[in-house]
């Protein structure tokens, strides 16, 4: 099945539209995977932990904070206090390298077929700052079932609505089996350093008729971050976040 002639803002712009007027908002899962485990590090850069605030996990789609998230999905909803990261100006968020680890486990139910996979950063406000990586199947499928990560792809939109380019072609990559994964970020966003500040760190993944698991946890950077875990959520665990300076 050929993927749509639309470009991609046409059917963010309508969704988004659909989403605000009927209040639907929950992703519909995609593709499982049945490969044994698999390891792999994507490029990027690595960093150091501190413990952080709030914790929001759940297996169904959440609106958490002031984000311009326009999903309404009536999942567990949380709020996140402003935080005022005390550090001197031109500090980086990264001062390295920040590594996301994670591990996809296939869970019952669901097609067997590989995950659709989100790692990015969201700043304070939720907007989106930088992909880290994607993880879709480009052959057969195309990006046509993109919308199905549901938080990434509505910040993602919003970014490009306010003028940024669509990277989905350059940044993404094939699907991966259940695994261990890391994945790093350089701390850039569009080639400029990101500064200290509070920032959310996600993680998503989706496949056809199975779970849907979000994990999105706040952290303020300020140039290291020690291990520190992130919480279990559907198919997604062992997730840490670590800067190496």
């Amino acid at each position: 099945m050929s993927p749509p002639t639309q470009s991609r803002l046409l059917v963010v712009s309508r969704r988004t539209l659909l989403k605000a007027t009927l209040g639907a908002g929950a992703a519909s899962v995609l593709a499982a995977a049945c490969a044994e485990a698999d390891a792999e590090v994507f490029g990027g850069q690595v960093a150091t932990p501190v413990p952080t605030t709030t914790t929001t996990t759940t297996t169904t789609i959440p609106t958490t904070t002031e984000a311009p998230d326009t999903t309404n999905s009536g999942a567990n909803q949380t709020t996140v206090e402003t935080s005022a990261v005390d550090a001197p100006p031109g500090t980086p968020a990264v001062g390295g390298e920040m590594v996301i680890a994670f591990t996809y486990t296939r869970d019952v139910g669901g097609k067997i077929e590989s995950p659709y996979v989100a790692v990015w950063i969201e700043d304070e406000q939720g907007f989106l700052v930088e992909t880290v990586a994607l993880f879709y199947q480009q052959e057969r499928r195309g990006n046509r079932w993109l919308d199905h990560l549901d938080r990434w792809f509505t910040v993602d939109a919003q970014r490009i609505a306010a003028g940024g380019a669509d990277t989905t072609a350059t940044i993404s990559s094939a699907t991966r089996p259940p695994g261990a994964y890391a994945v790093a970020w350089d701390g850039l966003s569009s080639g400029e350093v990101v500064p200290a500040g509070r920032y959310f760190i996600c993680i998503e993944a989706v496949r056809e008729e199975g779970p849907y698991s979000l994990i999105r946890e706040p952290f303020d950077l300020v140039g290291s971050l020690a291990e520190t875990a992130l919480p279990d959520t559907g198919e997604l665990s062992s997730a840490s976040v670590r800067i190496n300076g």
